[in-house]
């Protein structure tokens, strides 16, 4: 990854807004421009002394300090090694004052800042300090200087996304013969998750989702799994929708199974889903066509064969470093038109709670002649013995 070119191209940006200083929280951003991986939040509000402070200070004609806790620092300590963009890791001491090292950071790659770019999701205490240590800055946010530069992906992120999207191919015939009637919702989630560890992935791009459909009782498939979910029944039909996190960045997967002889609405259906897809890859041409257009063709194939009330969600999202990228999105309200090599996922579907449930999602990449998905598992209805 061109982390250097990288960082270089966003100081011109910052250059061209009047930016002099960019907070970045320990996340997505800061793993794209300066290669500092993510580690999993857990849940907790705080974690360690003085995290609120923590992130990175980046310059806009030099100058890049990684400020983090005293307790857990090693890890920023060891990601800083051979990134020479790095200027230094900063570890806040619970003697210290964490508004005194902000202040003294912005300084060191700063001085004199007057205005401000703060990373979207950093928290309010971060954001109200520096206003506080920069009272005239003019503050801004990171989004509108990153984001545009992750939209489109370059070859060594094309490549990365490949090799996740490989990882959730291998996850998915791993998984299938897991399947079995009386396994639960819960069960087959978890079983995805350990065979992404056993394939070497980060961690889930996000919550696993397995949904049991069918006549013998509501799934608990998208709720909070701290129960067993819904034990898996004759005449189910299931969806899985899961991905993970491999060298930095997502991959988004989903497939259809049913339990024994489908009936011929579910193969219509399957055939139908499998259509739109097909229809809306076909026509993500770059500069001929937009997030909205695309949703449209291929939510119509699913009207025409009259599921267009069953077809509840956006046809598709950006995706990269996160699973959800900011927009553009395949969704009726995004009229933005497509680049040569954007990523989005392609995931319609059809949904009837007490009766079926079919979807398919890939990951695919914009090009001139149409979208290429990057997933290869096959999209063949998975057949589970009654």
């Amino acid at each position: 990854m061109d982390f250097t070119g990288r960082l270089a191209t966003l100081r011109q940006r910052m250059e061209a807004d009047g930016v002099d200083v960019l907070f970045l929280t320990r996340g997505a951003n800061l793993f794209y421009l300066a290669g500092v991986r993510r580690q999993l939040e857990h849940g907790t509000d705080h974690n360690a002394f003085g995290d609120w402070a923590c992130g990175a200070y980046i310059g806009r004609t030099g100058g890049l300090v990684l400020v983090a806790p005293r307790m857990g620092g090693r890890f920023f300590e060891s990601e800083a090694v051979d990134k020479p963009w790095i200027d230094r890791v900063r570890l806040i001491q619970e003697s210290e004052d964490p508004l005194a090292v902000m202040r003294q950071t912005i300084a060191d790659v700063a001085p004199g800042a007057r205005s401000a770019a703060i990373d979207d999701r950093a928290w309010t205490q971060t954001s109200l300090a520096i206003r506080e240590l920069l009272p005239e800055a003019a503050d801004s946010l990171a989004s509108t200087l990153v984001m545009p530069m992750r939209t489109i992906k370059d070859a060594d992120e094309v490549a990365a996304m490949r090799r996740a999207s490989e990882v959730a191919d291998l996850v998915w015939e791993r998984v299938t013969p897991f399947l079995k009637v009386g396994v639960t919702e819960y069960e087959v989630a978890r079983e995805v998750d350990y065979q992404f560890q056993l394939a070497g992935a980060e961690y889930t791009s996000f919550v696993t989702g397995i949904t049991f459909f069918g006549p013998a009782g509501v799934s608990r498939g998208g709720l909070l799994r701290a129960t067993a979910g819904r034990a898996l029944h004759p005449g189910d039909s299931i969806t899985f929708d899961f991905g993970c996190v491999f060298d930095g960045y997502c991959s988004d997967f989903g497939r259809s199974a049913f339990v024994g002889e489908p009936s011929p609405e579910y193969l219509r259906v399957h055939d139908v889903v499998l259509q739109a897809q097909a229809a809306g890859i076909q026509a993500m041409r770059a500069g001929q066509i937009t997030g909205a257009e695309v949703n449209a063709i291929a939510r119509q194939v699913i009207a025409d064969a009259g599921y267009d009330a069953h077809f509840t969600h956006r046809l598709g999202h950006a995706i990269g470093v996160t699973v959800h990228e900011a927009p553009p999105t395949l969704d009726v309200v995004d009229h933005t038109v497509l680049q040569e090599n954007m990523m989005f996922t392609v995931e319609p579907s059809v949904f009837i709670p007490g009766r079926l449930g079919n979807r398919v999602e890939d990951v695919v990449m914009v090009t001139q002649e149409g979208g290429v998905p990057l997933n290869r598992a096959s999209h063949a209805l998975q057949i589970v013995g009654a």
